[in-house]
């Protein structure tokens, strides 16, 4: 390591943005490690989240951000309190964990969707065939495609361009820089594209279709509960407590399709800034070109570290949505050692039977956001 950092950091007085930033950043670190370490114990410590196969790949995702938080996130904070990579050598490491984390991440966000949406189309079929086997092999694949995408190519080189690359592919390599205290992060053309496609652009749009079809899915559920409302009403028998549940019912359903919109909503502004500028930037010329040959995508280190951390605190996220129904809340409380009362068994659903082919999406959707 060419700098001393423990020996910079003790005579370097940080200005107050610096100060700022690192306990912005400190508290977005905690907050992710407290929220995905929450979620994982919670499933370890109690047999009725185990017992749900969903749950596998919640756990699954909790430990991908988990690593985000462990393995990126406190080694590039440093280095923005710094102002200086002072890791050294192991940025190349660095890198590839960053890669490797963030991939696993979405690519769990990816199977969570194509899981929810087999389970609500094809309940029956998904209990027989959805084990824990199965389960099992399809994190499996998550996690060996997130390392192979990740370790290989940065370990080899091949995520770099390399100074006078005669196909111009891509900014021009300079080394981790080392000696200068810098952590160099740009990537050639081709790895920029092909890994943003794997590790996003192909997740997002699984993504998009499966929970448009959810969305409709949930669309003719509601539809069949109101046209049993409105036979109710007209049943001498059923004018009280069914149409009341009928009520509740819709409300509950309709909190679920606001679910859908945040879960979207919150990966793709959390994560698309930054895969466009990563596709982007390869495409720009270096440092010392003309402010004329730049484009709007070629935007400044900094700005471009922001839409870093921007994507990264999406695992901070992540716990919030898909752990924060009634079963993890009960566990939650639990944990936190928490005076109320709270059942340990999984809460039943309140709505109606429509038919044994409608599955409750609250159910099968590991449960709505919102308080009920």
């Amino acid at each position: 390591m060419s700098h001393d950092f423990f020996a910079v950091s003790c005579n370097l007085r940080l200005p107050a943005h610096r100060v700022l930033t690192g306990c912005v950043l400190a508290l977005l670190i905690i907050w992710t490690l407290l929220g995905n370490f929450t979620v994982c114990a919670a499933v370890y410590r109690y047999r009725h989240l185990r017992a749900k196969v969903t749950n596998i790949f919640i756990v699954s995702l909790a430990l991908s951000d988990l690593l985000v938080a462990l393995l990126v996130m406190p080694w590039k904070a440093v280095a923005e309190v710094a102002g200086f990579w002072p890791f050294g050598g192991f940025c190349k490491t660095w890198l590839a964990c960053d890669i490797m984390c963030s991939t696993a991440s979405i690519l769990n966000l990816c199977v969570i969707s194509v899981d929810r949406y087999w389970a609500i189309s094809n309940p029956f079929r998904y209990e027989r065939s959805m084990t824990r086997r199965v389960a099992s092999v399809i994190i499996g694949v998550t996690w060996t495609v997130s390392v192979v995408i990740s370790f290989v190519p940065v370990q080899l080189n091949w995520h770099r361009a390399e100074i006078g690359d005669p196909t111009g592919e891509g900014l021009a390599h300079h080394g981790d820089n080392i000696d200068d205290g810098s952590c160099d992060s740009s990537l050639s053309r081709t790895y920029a594209i092909s890994s943003s496609l794997i590790s996003f652009y192909i997740p997002v749009a699984i993504m998009i279709v499966t929970y448009t079809r959810i969305y409709r899915i949930a669309q003719m559920q509601i539809r069949m509960i109101l046209s049993l409302e409105r036979a109710a009403e007209h049943a001498q028998s059923c004018r009280s407590e069914p149409h009341c549940e009928l009520k509740v019912s819709i409300r509950k359903e309709t909190k679920v399709l606001k679910t859908l919109s945040i879960i979207m909503g919150v990966f793709v502004c959390c994560w698309l800034p930054f895969f466009i500028l990563n596709c982007a930037l390869p495409f720009c010329p270096g440092p010392g070109a003309p402010a004329a040959q730049r484009g709007p995508y070629c935007v400044s280190e900094k700005t471009f570290d922001v839409f870093v951390w921007i994507g990264w605190s999406n695992s901070s996220l992540n716990p919030v949505i898909y752990a924060f129904n009634a079963d993890f809340r009960d566990a939650f409380l639990r944990l936190l050692r928490c005076r109320r009362r709270v059942s340990s068994h999984p809460k039943e659903a309140h709505c109606i039977n429509v038919s044994p082919m409608v599955v409750h999406l609250e159910e099968l959707f590991m449960g709505h956001m919102y308080p009920p």
